[in-house]
């Protein structure tokens, strides 16, 4: 039996921050439409399920009988992405014999808030869809699905790329939610613009110096247009801590579950110098990424880095052509991953088997690849590189090559409590440090400091 309301109070303070943020791999994720609530009822069986709140129901048998059974589920996507995931889902239901109640419970901070909220009520979903899933259950002592993972023989742990299982890990004590809805950033271009520029990207920058020479050259050849700027992100949390890596700094350190956070240190200020010199030689907008998608889309900036999912989003619908290369780097290659995960919330115990059964089916190969290739997430599985549908779609858009090839160097970050109030802290040093209002070493110290009390009052 799981237990609850250990940490909730706090899961509840994150879950307001991560609601607040545009930062951090949350928002930009999520179509804000509303949708009503979807009930998938399973074709009637002869199957049947154990009593409700049984709590001494016997270890779960991965051939057990599911049919009968009914889930509540909670998700956090919408758009093209809501309509797949409930496609699937209901072909699980008919498959399984199982009726899913599922619904759309907002964006992803909404969701948090929600799922921390019920937590508090027993009132939480069987299964949820969400953003920073290793909090609700890890963070609870919750770590069922990593040892499901471990005794049933149709999930295959070694098929599943290592940084989205440790996307799925709760402060390195163990795996307790399923990677799903994954994604990287990718550096996406224009290239009308970089071509009226006079940009060759035939050889495209590597490295970041490299790649503040093409900013300079397309700046340059624009001089007498204000409108134009070189480069902006939709999400600078998320992009300055792949920086971080990229430059020999890991954000944070976990000591046998003390986080110490040290993005302040002189590897980071010097991330944090570029990141200024950016603004300071007008190649970024000062403190505007809000506006940085718009902006691009509008033909107006040569570059952005936005996640990887919007490679289905924006193929076809641009006015110029849409074109993307791997992220610079500083000393090497690395990338944060952001996205949702699948987490079991269930405290009933009679319903743990239709549960996993229910996430396995939707992460396994087939299934995760046709959810990824039609909303631009990335599969989950090695294997799927092999993969017909996968191929076709790479010879068919060189983004998804980028994407993919990506994949080798991406990392996860810690889950722990404060993730949220890190990325707030982050964007507020970052937005001060774009206006002038300090140097890289007194609003990173600024921000560490702020972090660190809030994790030692915890």
């Amino acid at each position: 039996m799981m237990k609850l309301n250990k940490r909730i109070p706090a899961i509840l303070l994150a879950a307001l921050m991560v609601l607040s943020l545009t930062t951090g791999c949350v928002s930009q994720y999520v179509d804000k439409t509303t949708e009503a609530p979807v009930t998938t009822k399973a074709p009637e069986t002869q199957g049947t399920s154990a009593q409700p709140g049984t709590t001494d129901a016997p270890a779960p048998s991965t051939e057990a009988d599911i049919s009968g059974q009914s889930l509540s589920v909670w998700y956090a996507v919408s758009g093209t992405s809501g309509e797949l995931f409930n496609s699937l889902s209901e072909k699980f239901a008919k498959e399984y014999g199982v009726t899913l109640e599922l619904s759309y419970s907002g964006g992803s901070g909404d969701t948090a808030t929600k799922v921390s909220s019920a937590l508090l009520t027993h009132t939480q979903p069987d299964v949820a869809l969400m953003y920073a899933g290793p909090l609700y259950t890890g963070g609870e002592g919750d770590f069922r699905i990593g040892e499901l993972m471990n005794t049933t023989s149709d999930f295959d742990k070694a098929d599943v790329f290592e940084g989205m299982l440790d996307y799925c890990d709760y402060m390195g004590e163990g795996i307790c939610a399923v990677p799903y809805g994954i994604s990287t950033q990718v550096m996406y271009y224009n290239k009308d613009l970089l071509k009226a520029s006079g940009v060759d990207m035939t050889n495209p920058p590597k490295t970041w110096k490299e790649f503040y020479d093409v900013l300079g050259k397309v700046m340059e050849s624009n001089k007498d247009n204000d409108k134009i700027k070189a480069f902006d992100t939709n999400d600078e949390a998320w992009l300055f801590k792949s920086m971080l890596m990229q430059n020999g700094c890991t954000i944070i350190e976990n000591n046998n579950g003390e986080i110490t956070p040290i993005f302040n240190n002189e590897k980071a200020v010097e991330v944090a110098d570029y990141w200024k010199s950016l603004v300071d030689a007008g190649y970024m907008n000062a403190a505007q990424h809000s506006n940085a998608e718009k902006a691009f889309l509008a033909g107006n900036t040569a570059f952005i880095a936005a996640s990887s999912n919007r490679i289905s989003r924006w193929t076809g619908t641009t006015t110029f052509e849409l074109g993307a290369i791997e992220m610079p780097y500083f000393t090497q290659p690395s990338l944060a991953l952001g996205g949702n995960v699948l987490v079991i919330l269930t405290e009933d115990e009679s319903k743990l088997q239709a549960a996993w059964k229910y996430v396995n089916f939707l992460a396994n190969a087939e299934n995760n690849t046709t959810f990824a290739l039609g909303t631009g997430y990335l599969p989950i599985h090695k294997s799927a590189m092999d993969r017909q549908e996968v191929k076709d779609a790479i010879a068919a858009n060189e983004m998804y090559t980028v994407a993919f090839n990506q994949l080798q160097y991406t990392w996860a970050y810690t889950h722990f409590q404060e993730m949220g109030t890190m990325d707030t802290q982050i964007k507020s040093a970052l937005g001060k440090l774009e206006k002038g209002r300090g140097t890289s070493q007194e609003l990173l110290d600024k921000a560490v400091k702020e972090l660190q009390s809030e994790i030692d009052d915890k």
